[in-house]
């Protein structure tokens, strides 16, 4: 059999340590550096005596499984650098694989693999306990290794639910990057893609006995869509035969898809196509917008045989136990304002809306459970009431899924605040995605437990697992979505898989620098950032800055030079803040024990003009604001530049600005579209101060945003978005004060984004306009 994966661009890898189960850090150390790498961390494992030679080539067996199975298998024992496999019928194999039904006292899914001086042994009581055993022995049998320490492990995930959740509705990913986040996945033996196909900007999904929910719903455009921002028509969808391809693709790697369907509300797609099902009364279009808009399902018959006829269709293609129907942020007013929806109410003794929700969660529930199936939906369901045959994924903290359980449901963690991949990594400017703030970080992923100390064992049996939601309103790509994921799906993958008691952070980011460079060399575009070095400076005397090295994850012996040259593993390590002149060009990175660099270096010239200009997380918010997400320059754009904005007004502070002599302010800004309006931001059109600032102009006070600007330019008449605009004004003050640079709200065609602030000398004519 051919080894897809065996084509993906090889690097080369260093395997350390897992950590060692009891003992000093110093003897955890000495662990690190004999025990081969395994992520996640088993849920038992011993060293025993001697190990194994791995020979170039290896033989292989896999008994109790059919022909395709152990082609299955064997694809995912090859690992990059490692031996050359064989699949022998029977004899002698060094590598055994042994599917024993009742053999072992494992859970299910569980499997124990040995390795003495004659190979290594996989046994389990099922195939998926045998695959994530294949995984394991791949990570072992990685990178050039010549030997593997004799050992045991008794492995077994600690959830049943370890999935990810993939947003293809704001942004289309292709048939063959559904498939990469599959195989990605699989590595990390998590179980579940939660695939979200429907929603107001697009809908994904073929629908044979309504083809225009693809050929109107599937599709959008507006004055910058498109990857160019040129106004090219967006969207895509994925035919019955893709899904079916696909479903299969992931269950030959142990995981169930489940689809969700907005519904009632988050459907202005479904309805822009068959605007009947839709409760406003009016016809609408498929949303250019991010957000929660306000377009929600009809209630009446001829709508509910409209979606029984879709989920007809789904259950076909998707024969997952659960089908996830939304629910959330369906805001009610065109239910309120609908004299049809009153009146079903009315007919039905529904008191309030959110009781109308319950009542059609209610209704799909038992139409799904009459066919097999399992209703699951976001917490927003438990308002009016749980509906008995509802399951809740809880993003709104864990307490919808303390709730669910205690009430007797099943119950998914999925928290904003902890496992939304869409946030952005770090407060790097140099993130290669955009997403939201504040930023949820490895180590923000890796201490979420979702079943904590004191959890009842009532609550515990009905909390099936965690779920990392990749929503991509602002992840433009496939590689993008993959960039926001991964690392932190590593870390999720083993808070889902560990138990609690083995978890250690330690040894996690001692492995997962490992890890990463295998996923690289499996052509996972992984997210380094959070490896990469930030050097900070502060002005100290004469033309002298104070310098600081640092890394958010805290891994690796920072290195540098001073004079542009390249740095390695032999380059002079960082050990305590230096000053240095201006003019200086400093390089860093970070290296491992073994001198693997950890993330690309990191390069600033230190000149007057750098230290002194400003962007992205380096502004603050006005006052009442929240610089909250980082966009693209289009809303399809699939590469820099990004801007850091607040949503509900474009202002932004520049913080300390040391005003001498005559000095002016470079701005450079961007015209965008209010591509990422929402509701529940307020307005980002309403006015939000300025009273004595002109219209259609940059305005500049000084640390507050309010009363006459020190400076004002205006504005190109007819700028084109996505694309920058270069003003200079003058700074008539000195002082040292924060800078209020805006465009004050006047409903403008456009929003204006700021991506870069400098405060300079005046080197020729500037002034205000």
């Amino acid at each position: 059999m051919t080894d897809t994966r065996g084509c993906r661009t090889a690097l080369a890898l260093t395997l350390a340590a897992l950590p060692a189960l009891l003992g000093t850090p110093d003897a955890r150390a000495q662990a690190h550096a004999a025990i081969p790498s395994l992520l996640p961390q088993p849920a038992s494992m011993s060293m025993q005596s001697g190990s194994f030679f791995i020979p170039a080539s290896l033989n292989v067996t896999i008994d109790g499984v059919d022909a395709h199975g152990a082609a299955t298998l064997f694809d995912r024992l090859h690992a990059p650098h490692g031996p050359i496999l064989t699949l022998v019928p029977a004899g002698r194999a060094q590598v055994r694989m042994r599917l024993v039904a009742n053999a072992l006292s494992l859970p299910a899914q569980g499997y124990e693999l040995r390795v003495d001086h004659g190979g290594i042994v996989v046994t389990a009581r099922d195939m998926t306990g045998l695959f994530y055993g294949a995984v394991s022995v791949s990570q072992l049998l990685g990178a050039g290794r010549k030997t593997i320490p004799a050992m045991r492990v008794r492995d077994w995930p600690r959830l049943q639910w370890r999935g990810v959740m993939l947003d293809s509705s704001r942004h289309f990913q292709t048939p063959d990057e559904v498939r990469a986040l599959i195989d990605a996945m699989a590595e990390l033996k998590l179980n579940v893609l939660h695939w979200h196909l429907t929603d107001d900007q697009g809908w994904r999904l073929e629908i044979r006995r309504y083809p225009e929910l693809t050929r109107i719903g599937a599709w959008r455009r507006a004055q910058d869509s498109g990857p160019k921002g040129d106004g090219a028509t967006y969207g895509g969808f994925y035919t019955q035969d893709e899904i079916r391809a696909i479903v299969a693709y992931a269950a030959e790697r142990q995981i169930t898809i489940v689809p969700e369907l907005d519904m009632p509300g988050h459907a202005q797609a479904a309805i822009a196509a068959y605007p009947k099902v839709g409760s406003g009364g009016t016809p609408t279009q498929v949303s250019t917008t991010m957000g929660v808009h306000s377009y929600l399902y009809n209630v009446d018959d001829d709508t509910f045989t409209f979606i029984d006829n879709i989920l007809d269709e789904v259950m076909e293609l998707f024969p997952s136990r659960f089908i996830h129907i939304g629910g959330d942020e369906a805001v009610k007013d065109q239910w309120k304002h609908s004299p049809s929806v009153q009146a079903r109410m009315h007919e039905l003794g529904i008191h309030d809306e959110d009781a109308l929700q319950s009542w059609f969660v209610e209704r799909l529930g038992k139409y799904l459970s009459a066919h097999g199936r399992r209703l699951i939906g976001w917490d927003e369901i438990l308002k009016g009431g749980l509906p008995a045959s509802a399951s809740v994924m809880s993003w709104h903290g864990i307490d919808g899924a303390i709730t669910a359980a205690r009430a007797g449901h099943d119950a998914v963690m999925a928290p904003s605040n902890t496992l939304y991949l869409d946030y952005m990594q770090t407060n790097r400017n140099d993130e290669p995605t955009g997403g939201r703030y504040p930023a949820e970080s490895v180590s923000t992923v890796y201490h979420f437990d979702p079943l904590p100390p004191g959890t009842p064992e009532a609550v515990r049996q009905h909390v099936l697992g965690v779920e990392g939601a990749i929503w991509t309103e602002y992840l433009t790509s496939g590689a993008a979505a993959m960039q926001a994921a991964f690392p932190r799906l590593d870390a999720m993958a083993e808070i889902a898989w560990t138990p609690r008691e083995r978890q250690d952070w330690q040894g996690f980011t001692t492995r997962l620098k490992d890890e990463i460079a295998r996923q690289l060399s499996y052509g996972v575009p992984v997210n380094q950032m959070g490896y990469a070095v930030d050097i900070t400076t502060a002005p100290a005397t004469d033309g002298h800055y104070d310098v600081t090295l640092s890394n958010q994850i805290g891994q690796g012996t920072i290195r540098y030079t001073l004079d542009g040259g390249n740095v390695d593993a032999n380059t002079q390590p960082y050990v305590h803040p230096f000053v240095v002149t201006e003019g200086t060009v400093i390089h860093a990175a970070a290296f491992d024990q073994s001198g693997m660099q950890l993330a690309p270096v990191t390069a600033r010239t230190l000149t007057t003009t750098e230290v002194a200009t400003r962007s992205g997380t380096q502004f603050k918010a006005c006052a009442g604001g929240r610089l909250s997400v980082r966009v693209p320059a289009t809303p399809d754009a699939t590469a820099a530049p990004y801007v850091t904005i607040d949503r509900t007004r474009d202002c932004v502070m520049y913080p300390s600005a040391s005003l001498t002599g005559t000095q002016q302010l470079s701005v450079r800004m961007m015209p965008l579209t209010h591509f990422f309006n929402t509701p529940l931001d307020g307005d980002p059109q309403a006015p939000a101060m300025g009273k004595d600032a002109p219209h259609h102009a940059v305005s500049i006070w000084l640390d507050r945003c309010e009363g006459k600007p020190l400076a004002t330019h205006r504005l190109p008449h007819h700028p084109k978005p996505g694309q920058a605009i270069e003003l200079v004004l003058s700074l008539p003050a000195q002082g040292t004060h924060d800078l209020c640079v805006a465009v004050p709200e006047d409903r403008e065609k456009f929003y204006y984004a700021f991506q870069k602030l400098s405060v300079t000398e005046v080197t020729g004519n500037a002034g205000s306009k």
